[in-house]
């Protein structure tokens, strides 16, 4: 009886050495699966770690470029201003002036001899501009004279413009501006002026004849011809004209 009682205990306690056995095992699987993938995890870190300073030195290199490149940009276009300022250009022969003929040519009759590249420019310029005010000068022309012509041919649709009797009080005595053939029509509407404009056109006119007697007083008497044409003039008996028709 005691035999057969101590057996089933031995069965047992194998069993349970088996079950150690066992899980054993399993524990020694997981910790080579965890140990794999922390040696995977301290792989992927070196390298990223060894890429991290390669691209670093990448972008610093990328950034070195572009400046030595925007430097070389800044020193180009310095070099190209100073030799269009050191640039001449001679109307006469392909060479580069000599010390003589540049003081030659700073002499007031020779100023035109030698021009550089700036002064090229600048003339250019200058002569647009003056293209460009002819031009404003020509359409304001017309638009006083046919303002003027409705207001004495169509007085029903005609409207009063304050920037139009402006410009035709300050261009009523030069006949370039306004022409001799609408003259007549300006006196007439200037002459029709009352309050403040009345007072502008008489200023106006008393300036221009006290101008011109005071070039007539600095000619003289022995002058008679060039203060009969300063008398006659078209600004002189404009403004006499604008005057009388006050009166």
């Amino acid at each position: 009886m005691a035999r057969t009682e101590l057996e089933p205990k031995k069965q047992k306690r194998k069993a349970k050495k088996r079950k150690h056995g066992s899980s054993d095992d399993e524990v020694a699987n997981k910790s080579l699966i965890v140990e794999q993938q922390q040696a995977e995890q301290t792989d992927t870190q070196q390298a990223e770690e060894e890429q991290a300073p390669r691209k670093g030195k990448a972008s610093k290199r990328r950034q070195q470029q572009e400046i030595s490149a925007i430097k070389e940009k800044r020193s180009k276009q310095t070099n190209d201003s100073k030799e269009e300022e050191n640039e001449v250009v001679v109307e006469e022969g392909g060479d580069l002036p000599t010390a003589e003929q540049l003081e030659e040519a700073a002499k007031p009759e020779n100023s035109n001899a030698v021009v550089t590249v700036r002064q090229k420019k600048k003339q250019k310029h200058l002569q647009r501009l003056e293209a460009q005010k002819d031009q404003s000068a020509d359409k304001e022309a017309k638009r006083n004279e046919e303002y003027l012509r409705k207001w004495r041919d169509n007085r029903q649709d005609w409207k009063f413009e304050k920037l139009r009797q402006i410009s035709i009080q300050q261009t009523a005595f030069d006949e370039q501006k306004l022409s001799e053939d609408i003259w007549g029509i300006a006196l007439e509407y200037l002459a029709s002026s009352k309050g403040a404009a009345k007072a502008i056109l008489t200023k106006l006119a008393e300036d221009v004849i006290q101008e011109l007697d005071q070039k007539c007083d600095q000619l003289g008497e022995d002058c008679g011809l060039e203060r009969q044409t300063i008398v006659e003039s078209t600004r002189y008996q404009r403004a006499r004209n604008l005057l009388q028709s006050f009166d």
